[in-house]
């Protein structure tokens, strides 16, 4: 039944979105070949949902402002990855580590794109997702957004320990976020694994918001941590440049 519904809602968007304008009813239930009754109950669901507006004046049907969001956050994870490619490959041949670009999905990392100097066994590829609360990009998202979101987020997400040094305290969370934007990038040491350690800048769009980010990581066993440190300047460079490709004019 699900599936159904699922496919029916997928004609309905099909409609419209390949529509020179606005969709009347019965244009969208000879198109779509649904029974009256059938329609009527899927556009009720799209709109609930955003995915469909209804203009009361011309009694219209068009996309709704959830799709085009939709819509909009495709075209720029595509800008953001294609702008990403030099910075990344750049920053991999200078410091000899890897180098991730991730953006934040509902309560996770999701990793767009990578570029791998280190062989790992457990490395992230497009597409997998990390925790926010123990590697530096996710402790970066956490930074970057607002208080009261973050606060929903640690207090729904179980902060789980992954290591002896991943920090589940929300208090100790709290400050080492408020560190993350005083100096501009987040780390996380050994956090996710103990193997791991690893630094992240975020990336902003033409709104000065932070859109991504660009870490850059190695294992503990082949460099120290002052060592990744010291290549913390041109992991905010190359952000920076991808940054800037989207928009973003620098510090105000």
């Amino acid at each position: 039944m699900e599936s159904s519904i699922v496919t029916k809602c997928a004609q309905v968007i099909d409609v419209l979105v390949n529509a020179k304008g606005p969709k009347v009813f019965s244009d969208i239930v000879a198109e779509t070949g649904f029974v009256k009754s059938s329609c009527h109950r899927i556009l009720a669901i799209l709109q609930s949902e955003r995915l469909v507006a209804y203009d009361a004046d011309s009694r219209t049907y068009r996309c709704g402002p959830r799709l085009q969001d939709w819509t909009r956050s495709v075209w720029q994870q595509a800008d953001l990855q294609d702008a990403a490619v030099s910075p990344m490959n750049q920053l991999r041949e200078l410091t000899g580590m890897n180098i991730a670009l991730s953006i934040l999905d509902e309560d996770s990392v999701l990793y767009l794109r990578t570029s791998d100097d280190v062989p790992v066994r457990y490395a992230a590829h497009p597409g997998d997702r990390a925790p926010l609360h123990c590697t530096a990009a996710g402790k970066l998202f956490l930074a970057y957004m607002s208080g009261a979101r973050r606060q929903k987020l640690l207090s729904a997400t179980p902060l789980e320990r992954f290591t002896e040094y991943t920090l589940t305290d929300v208090a100790a969370l709290e400050k080492d976020c408020a560190e993350a934007v005083a100096r501009g990038y987040a780390s996380a040491i050994r956090e996710e694994f103990v193997q791991v350690m690893g630094c992240a800048a975020p990336i902003r769009n033409g709104q000065n918001q932070v859109v991504a980010s660009l870490s850059l990581w190695t294992l503990t066993v082949v460099t120290q941590s002052d060592e990744l440190l010291r290549f913390v300047p041109d992991l905010i460079a190359a952000a920076d440049r991808i940054a800037a490709t989207l928009g973003w004019r620098g510090p105000a």
